[in-house]
């Protein structure tokens, strides 16, 4: 059994929406998607909006302002984002007890369709428009945040399981516990801060864009970005938009968002080439680049586990197909550190 999401009911969002004064019944009110965020998507006579609870995790007022700053300062450049909608005190958040809760104009789309060319283009072309806006974005706050997908965690996390594993998964965990301590020493922390940095979305990935046709017209859940090296946002777009699935992406479903996959090389072309359609990535940062994904794929796993699946079920959790991902990208190492896999033929 898997932990069931927090929802944000009806009855709640009706009473938080009186502080945008907007009323609104529970009928008007239908549940949105998500592992970490409640949400819920609301009919108003303003149009359809989205609302949502912040995880506790990063449920701080000043954060939340540093986000919304951004996402103003991505708009004003046309790029597709949501525009929050402002309280009377002209604010588009409100801290109400110990929650903090956001309303949007609601952005109609569909989601990815797997190996589409166009729309993986157009996810490349997108990440780096969005990274070089935010390369320019000066904040009212800081918002100073750890490196992301650190692999001393990972290692951490992975040790943390030796003990309940057996048989196959113990080999993996083990497997995967040798390969975190040499990130470790591969990816230290002066090499991670030393790579070209904006202000990153933090979690690229199908279930948090959303397009029409070929263009993309939401990008969403700005929850982790903060000032970080650029490149972990396209090693996060490599893995998830590039891998071929054995069952259709559930986005409100933190084991089916950290599915294996295998990675297809012509995915990686068509969005790696959308990327430096906007951007030049450094012989350093694509150097970084395999292992930056080898971060995120065994984080992903590790800190889903900790934090959202049953104790009992970590170990098939974290194991399952582990090594499918990290087979590919040892495959596409020469290509990914040289460039060349971005090349389309």
């Amino acid at each position: 059994m898997r932990p069931a999401r927090k929802l944000l009911e009806p009855e709640e969002a009706v009473g938080i929406l009186r502080h945008w004064e907007i009323a609104a019944r529970p009928a008007d009110v239908s549940s949105g998607s998500g592992t970490a965020n409640a949400s819920a998507i609301i009919v108003s006579p303003r149009g359809r909006l989205m609302l949502r609870r912040r995880n506790p995790r990063y449920a701080r007022a000043d954060w939340t302002g540093y986000d919304h700053a951004l996402l103003a300062h991505l708009a004003g450049e046309g790029l597709p984002v949501p525009v929050g909608v402002p309280a009377p005190d002209g604010r588009a958040f409100i801290v109400s007890g110990q929650h903090i809760y956001e309303l949007f104009e609601f952005i109609e789309g569909e989601q990815h369709e797997a190996g589409n060319a166009e729309q993986l283009h157009a996810a490349g072309v997108t990440l780096g428009r969005l990274h070089r806006s935010a390369s320019g974005y000066d904040p009212p706050v800081m918002k100073r945040w750890p490196r992301f997908h650190d692999p001393a965690d990972a290692a951490e996390g992975l040790f943390s399981l030796l003990a309940d594993a057996q048989g196959e998964a113990a080999g993996l965990l083990d497997q995967a516990l040798r390969l975190a301590r040499s990130l470790v020493e591969r990816l230290p922390d002066a090499l991670y801060w030393s790579l070209p940095q904006t202000v990153v979305q933090g979690d690229y990935h199908p279930a948090n864009l959303k397009f029409r046709g070929e263009e993309v017209v939401g990008v969403f859940d700005w929850d982790w970005a903060s000032r970080q090296p650029r490149m972990v946002d396209l090693a996060d777009a490599l893995l998830f938009f590039c891998g071929v699935r054995e069952s259709p992406l559930i986005g409100g479903d933190i084991w089916s968002l950290t599915e294996a996959f295998r990675i297809a090389p012509e995915r990686v072309a068509a969005l790696g080439a959308g990327y430096l359609q906007e951007i030049a990535p450094t012989a350093e940062e694509l150097a970084a680049l395999p292992d930056l994904m080898r971060c995120r794929w065994l984080y992903c796993r590790v800190d889903a586990a900790q934090r959202k699946v049953e104790a009992s079920r970590r170990v098939e959790f974290v194991t399952r197909r582990l090594e499918v991902p990290l087979h590919d990208i040892d495959r596409l190492e020469p290509s990914l550190s040289d460039g060349t896999a971005f090349e389309q033929r």
